[in-house]
């Protein structure tokens, strides 16, 4: 079962701080969610992952605040969110999941948190993708999501974006008002025949490509030229389990 003593506030609190901002977002932009009803697949107390397309430093902000039936957290280092203290008291009141260092000794403090946060029923937001580019450069995710998924024994449900680029465009100093926003909820996607496979390279991709196809999808392939686009069709017609 989650552990509540991982927030440093409570969830009445949460709640009415939640309800304000959302309320707040509703009336400054257009927003509209769509099958967020899949969302309720997953019981209360058990872990997952929320995958999105990252278009906007204000996805995770969209996502946390339009999603009700569970608690959306993040994961940032906490050097650069917790430096500045108002910054760092919004993130200790959503639950936003701090790590000390990428990396040590060449693993992944952020896959090893999460994956803890994970067992112990954590919704954990998270942008395959990895940081927000002005164009798009590449179109695979990156792995660190499925080896949280296969070493958690988590589902993940791909979410898509619209118009979060409109609403706060790259380089933008300030929020654009009025803009339209959508969030569209995927179907649970559930791997366990793959559990405790996430030092497997092939599966490990194997499960990133099948979520960010679902990503693109649900996204309108956001951001993804035609050709390329044909050339994703065809791989995953080719793309078939490991053995």
């Amino acid at each position: 079962m989650f552990k509540q003593k991982q927030y440093k506030t409570s969830e009445w609190a949460y709640k009415v701080i939640k309800g304000l901002f959302r309320t707040l977002l509703r009336l400054t932009y257009d927003v509209k969610t769509y099958n967020t009803k899949n969302l309720l697949e997953i019981p209360p107390n058990q872990g997952f992952i929320l995958a999105s397309n990252h278009g906007s430093i204000v996805d995770a902000f969209v996502m946390g605040l339009m999603v009700d039936s569970h608690r959306v957290r993040f994961v940032g280092r906490q050097r650069t969110l917790w430096s500045n203290p108002v910054f760092g008291k919004i993130n200790d009141i959503v639950g936003t999941i701090p790590v000390l260092e990428s990396k040590v000794k060449g693993k992944s403090l952020v896959v090893d948190t999460c994956v803890q946060a994970l067992k112990e029923g954590a919704c954990i937001g998270i942008f395959p993708e990895g940081a927000i580019l002005k164009r798009r450069k590449a179109f695979n995710g990156r792995t660190g999501m499925a080896r949280m998924i296969l070493e958690a024994g988590v589902p993940v449900v791909p979410i898509g974006l619209f118009g979060t680029d409109g609403l706060w465009p790259y380089g933008a100093k300030m929020p654009r008002l009025g803009k339209p926003v959508e969030m569209i909820v995927g179907k649970p996607m559930y791997f366990d025949e793959f559990h405790n496979q996430h030092e497997n390279r092939e599966i490990v991709r194997y499960v990133t490509d099948l979520v960010m196809k679902e990503i693109r999808v649900l996204s309108g392939w956001y951001d993804v030229p035609s050709e390329v686009i044909v050339k994703h069709y065809k791989y995953f017609e080719n793309l078939t389990v490991p053995g």
